[in-house]
């Protein structure tokens, strides 16, 4: 898994739904209904996924991201995760938000148990989806993680010093991050956090984590992807300018 510098992002929405097969279309309706009947929570909403135009799995070449984005179901998409995505010549992709502090640390989120992501922790973000669609087509990644950032923990954008954009290609997961550095210590900053989570009618998060090494990142049980952004930023390799 390696972290990849982005200097464009060109996304476009596109008609049509994703290239499931029959047999897996079949699966959706049972495979939901089994799901929704261990966690209620769940809500099948859209979700976008992407592929390159033409078809199969988007790339990028020369810091350049060109992606067409299609709009499904969520329950099809939890069915194709379910299944350890198999091949359908497309990916899953979300965007994350770095959040680094004065002190030097980053904060993690760690998801409530009524997600399908129950427990893990990952910088706070999510899933593209169709309100990140602009009126000419164009999907916003940029705004999209912004948006998830202040839903998840009140933090702002504009209230810190943004980076450039990454992107983790992952098999048929693909998440674009961006550092968001702001003049606030770690605690302070998780401190904030959790008054703001105390006051959410749906909150996405049970708490967050302060982390100040990789080995921390690795020891509260971050996600794969999580903990490369960990070693990464605290390697000096990337984010550190």
């Amino acid at each position: 898994m390696r972290i990849v510098p982005i200097t464009d992002i060109d996304v476009r929405h596109v008609p049509g739904s994703w290239p499931l097969s029959a047999e897996q279309r079949a699966a959706v309706g049972p495979y939901w209904q089994g799901a929704i009947a261990a966690n209620p929570h769940l809500w099948d909403g859209r979700i976008l996924g992407l592929s390159a135009p033409g078809g199969g799995r988007p790339t990028i070449a020369d810091g350049v991201f060109r992606a067409e984005a299609r709009e499904d179901a969520y329950s099809a998409f939890m069915l194709w995760r379910h299944q350890g995505f198999p091949e359908i010549g497309m990916c899953h992709a979300f965007g994350w938000a770095l959040i680094a502090s004065s002190d030097g640390a980053i904060v993690y989120g760690v998801m409530g148990g009524h997600t399908a992501n129950a427990g893990r922790v990952y910088p706070p973000g999510g899933s593209l989806d169709p309100r990140d669609v602009l009126a000419d087509g164009r999907v916003d990644v940029v705004r999209s993680i912004e948006l998830e950032l202040e839903e998840e923990t009140g933090l702002r954008a504009e209230d810190a010093e943004a980076g450039a954009m990454v992107a983790i290609p992952d098999g048929a997961r693909l998440s674009f991050g961006r550092i968001f550095r702001f003049p606030q210590p770690a605690d302070r900053l998780a401190d904030s956090i959790r008054a703001n989570l105390d006051g959410q009618e749906h909150r996405e998060l049970a708490d967050v984590v302060v982390i100040r090494s990789a080995a921390e990142a690795a020891a509260a049980g971050g996600v794969p992807y999580a903990r490369v952004v960990a070693e990464a930023y605290f390697g000096g390799r990337i984010f550190a300018e």
